[in-house]
């Protein structure tokens, strides 16, 4: 089974805009090398400076926070439905 992590792609002197931005993407695990960092793994826009970097981070934190409180209601729901059964 393949597995991934987050990880920042920070640029210098990004070719689009000619000035630094950064960005969050899926890293699979072994992937070392920027070049290999695909569009379609991007997690968040690309950001010109950490405020906006820091608005994605906080983006992404909510919403693992509300699969987190989904994920706790499923797994309860069915504990608890196991308990009855029993």
């Amino acid at each position: 089974m393949e597995t991934s992590s987050l990880d920042f792609l920070y640029l210098e002197n990004d070719p689009r805009t000619h000035q630094p931005s950064a960005c969050i993407y899926l890293k699979t695990v072994g992937t070392q090398d920027y070049a290999e960092v695909k569009a379609d793994r991007l997690v968040s826009a690309h950001c010109l400076s950490f405020l906006e970097l820091d608005g994605e981070i906080r983006r992404l934190q909510a919403e693992l926070d509300e699969i987190r409180a989904r994920a706790k209601r499923k797994f309860y729901k069915a504990e608890t439905m196991a308990a009855h059964a029993s």
